[in-house]
């Protein structure tokens, strides 16, 4: 029996290879690009703020990955549906059109609905994208709830796939703070890192008498602080964290291509089977829910 969700699976494995190349490149971003200190003696009369800055910007290929992810888990969904359509044996005389059809979403639960199924007064007749679908099939999709105030990771994947064009990167400081302050002496003040600051504006990790100093303690000594990059500020999804955002739209396609998989093998629709080969060779996809931090070392400046 042929795999019906076997391209859906493909695409899902896909985005997680993307997902682990833009991890890489993340890292290996903050770690090519040391930041510098500056230190700040206008903004607060009286004080001088040590800064940690990034000049660079993030790399504009992980705008690409990113994109492509999306992608990726847009079309998974979209061709679950169509082979969900192919299944169908319609109503009466009425098939689903596989040309037709994609994956429902709406900006409420309203919209959601209409977009699955809904009686036309006017028309009296049904209408929306899975009106002729086998029953069981319109109910698992229905389940997903890909709608504001619903399933708001599943709605992403479509939000995002929107917007994609327009979606911008920007390099902020992790809350993960910064280490390696015991090979450096600071004279006049002490750290105080402010989290989640813009490294490319500068993060204010010591505020110093104007007299102050940050001297390294041997020659040796480096000071790394944990980045990562984050969605601009385009809405609804300004400042999110890049990676641990995508990587939570990827287990959620996840979590229901699986439940997919159970529903057609409960109704004989699809043999169960062991589905860990399509995955390419080499690679590992486990992913941990925890942020990604990258080492990223700087260096001080006058």
């Amino acid at each position: 029996m042929p795999d019906p969700l076997l391209g859906p699976r493909i695409k899902l494995q896909r985005a997680k290879h993307h997902l682990v190349e833009l991890e890489r490149t993340e890292r290996e971003f903050f770690d090519a690009n040391p930041c510098r200190v500056h230190f700040d003696t206008e903004s607060q009369p009286g004080h001088k703020l040590a800064k940690i800055i990034l000049d660079s910007p993030p790399p504009e290929i992980m705008h690409v990955i990113a994109g492509e992810i999306i992608y990726q888990l847009r079309s998974a969904l979209d061709q679950t549906a169509v082979a969900f359509a192919r299944m169908s044996g319609g109503v009466g005389s009425k098939r689903p059109n596989p040309s037709d059809v994609h994956f429902p979403t709406g900006d409420g639960l309203k919209g959601f609905l209409s977009s699955c199924r809904s009686f036309d007064r006017k028309k009296q007749r049904f209408t929306g994208n899975l009106r002729y679908f086998d029953a069981d099939l319109r109910k698992a999709i229905m389940r997903t709830r890909p709608y504001n105030g619903g399933n708001e990771t599943l709605r992403a994947v479509f939000r995002m796939a929107n917007i994609d064009k327009h979606m911008e990167l920007i390099a902020l400081a992790a809350s993960g703070g910064i280490r390696g302050m015991n090979d450096f002496k600071f004279d006049g003040g002490g750290l105080q890192l402010i989290p989640n600051g813009n490294l490319n504006e500068g993060v204010v990790f010591s505020d110093l008498s104007p007299e102050g100093t940050i001297t390294p303690k041997n020659a040796q000594a480096k000071i790394h602080v944990a980045g990562q990059v984050t969605l601009g500020d385009v809405p609804p999804y300004a400042r999110e964290p890049l990676v641990p955002f995508l990587r939570s739209m990827v287990e959620e396609v996840g979590r229901v291509h699986a439940r997919f998989e159970a529903v057609l093998v409960e109704t004989g629709r699809k043999i169960a089977q062991d589905n860990s080969g399509i995955a390419e060779k080499g690679l590992s996809f486990s992913f941990p829910f925890g942020l990604l931090s990258a080492g990223n070392h700087f260096r001080v400046t006058g």
